[in-house]
């Protein structure tokens, strides 16, 4: 537990960060950014647990609600922000999807480097010769056309939070010309936790503290660098959570027969790819099914900017906040924590913090899109963008002058 003094300890360090000098003024070789995603972080877990590291964060730099893309999912949603592009644009549309011109499903952790498309922010700034690092953020395992970070990790979840920490400070306190200027990493909670046991879980806000905990033991070793007035800090989620219950759930194969759809990839949303000659009817039957809306891809409500992408089924059920979907026999029924959501949901959304040199200090400022986080990163290390969906009018409140 932190203690009064804990906090106060990191609002005074984070507030003499903001005291050095202006980033415009520096140089591109002197700029350092370093971007967590806590995973499944929703934005009012720090009003409902014990928060001291991100609540300092706060008071000392900038924060925001982070909106996720839709699907909000996570491989969709990190790429999206590693990327600048909604998943309708970059091509990774959810977790997992069929692809018809590749006739190749995409799951979670695949390699194949035809399903990314887009830039990540990664390559944008190799590209213009600044050295990057990515520890298990998505995308960056993959060798893409437009290359990959100069160091990377293979996802392994066994690898303990304060040890990735200790790897982003040695990365730190490399020789300067092997040193990152660009590092993000992530952590898998507490989206795990909260699948498991709901957002509205005790169990939930103790994996909150303990990752706010190791965020604290970040800061703590990394204020002891000599480049620590340098480096701007972000930390974000890539989407809520929401809790579901059996009783609200929907089983579709108590409405459609399972075999009349060449693929199926349930959950929130569901994706169905129906065979041929049967998307009509198994259209009319989803209208009637409780709890969920059925769309056809062009009938998905532009605010989602979802649906023009092939990737996308003929047919997506939406469910409603705290339904989930299956489409089997014989499911196991019980209670859980999703996302996959309508973005716009104060469920889904996630959470933004920055603070260091580059940030005004103790500003709060309205939801944001997370396609945003590709833009901010490449104003932040002073390199030109690749073409994205961010906003440069959205960040701009977020810089010092």
């Amino acid at each position: 537990m932190f203690s009064i003094k804990r906090i106060s300890y990191f609002v005074w360090f984070f507030c003499c960060l903001l005291t050095v000098g202006c980033r415009p003024s520096d140089t591109a070789s002197e700029r350092y950014v370093v971007v967590l995603s806590m995973d499944g972080f929703r934005s009012d877990y720090p009003e409902r647990a014990h928060t001291p590291t991100l609540d300092s964060l706060g008071q000392a730099g900038v924060k925001a609600a982070f909106r996720p893309s839709y699907p909000s999912v996570t491989f969709p949603n990190h790429y999206s922000m590693a990327t600048g592009l909604h998943p309708d644009h970059h091509g990774i549309i959810s977790n997992s999807f069929y692809d018809a011109e590749l006739d190749s499903v995409y799951t979670m952790r695949c390699d194949d480097p035809r399903f990314f498309g887009g830039e990540p922010i990664w390559n944008t700034a190799e590209r213009q010769g600044v050295r990057t690092a990515a520890f298990y953020w998505v995308g960056s395992e993959i060798a893409l056309p437009s290359g990959q970070p100069s160091t990377w990790k293979k996802f392994d979840s066994s690898v303990p939070f304060p040890a990735r920490a200790d790897s982003v400070i040695a990365w730190l306190q490399r020789p300067e010309a092997e040193r990152p200027h660009l590092i993000m990493w992530y952590f898998e909670e507490p989206d795990h936790t909260g699948h498991l046991c709901t957002p509205d879980s005790s169990a939930t806000f103790r994996m909150v503290e303990h990752v706010d905990s190791v965020l604290g033991y970040f800061f703590n070793r990394a204020r002891t660098l000599d480049i620590f007035d340098k480096i701007d800090f972000l930390v974000v989620s890539d989407h809520g959570m929401a809790t579901y219950t059996p009783e609200e759930s929907v089983n579709l194969i108590d409405y459609l027969p399972r075999d009349s759809f060449r693929y199926v990839f349930e959950g929130v949303p569901t994706l169905l790819y129906p065979k041929a000659g049967y998307a009509d009817k198994a259209y009319e039957i989803l209208k009637k099914v409780p709890n969920v809306t059925v769309w056809r891809k062009d009938e998905i409500p532009e605010k989602f900017v979802y649906g023009k992408n092939p990737r996308v089924p003929e047919l997506v059920v939406a469910p409603n906040i705290g339904t989930y979907v299956v489409f089997r026999e014989n499911p196991r029924a019980y209670s859980g924590g999703a996302h996959g959501y309508d973005n716009f949901t104060p469920e889904m959304e996630a959470i933004f913090y920055a603070a260091g040199p580059s940030f005004k200090q103790g500003v709060e400022l309205p939801a944001m899109a997370n396609v945003n986080l590709y833009l901010i990163i490449a104003r932040l290390l002073g390199i030109e963008p690749a073409p994205n969906d961010g906003d440069s009018a959205t960040i701009a409140p977020l810089f010092r002058p």
